[in-house]
């Protein structure tokens, strides 16, 4: 699925409805309406993460599979202000940096189906960059 034919868009007022639409504009599937400003599509495998961030439900993300178009997970990371995925798509970094937020910085991993890899965050008093 992850083809380049499709792409989606969060759109409306809170809760949102994250709608997925094929190469011409026509709608093809909705994933719901909830919380959510923030779309990342894993380049590597047919995964995508939906979730609300920065005043937005503290960081709640749903973990789709673009295959079947069936949810496959759900995390939070509380105050994240950057997500990305690995080299490999098996995993996604979210973190809390300095620079956006003065408190509570830190940074999580978390597997594509949403479950988290370290038992918490690793803290810092000040963090900075976080890369893969």
């Amino acid at each position: 699925m992850n083809n380049g034919q499709n792409f989606i868009v969060v759109s409306g007022q809170q809760p949102a409805t994250a709608t997925m639409y094929n190469a011409d504009g026509q709608p093809h599937f909705e994933f719901g309406k909830r919380f959510r400003n923030t779309i990342r599509i894993c380049p590597f495998d047919s995964v995508l993460m939906i979730g609300g961030f920065g005043n937005i439900t503290k960081g709640e993300m749903d973990i789709w599979s673009l295959d079947s178009l069936k949810e496959i997970g759900k995390g939070k990371a509380p105050c994240a202000t950057k997500i990305e995925w690995s080299a490999c798509g098996k995993y996604m970094l979210t973190c809390v940096l300095y620079e956006r937020l003065k408190v509570d910085n830190n940074f999580s991993i978390f597997r594509a189906n949403g479950s988290k890899v370290l038992p918490k965050p690793e803290a810092f008093e000040e963090l900075y960059a976080v890369q893969w």
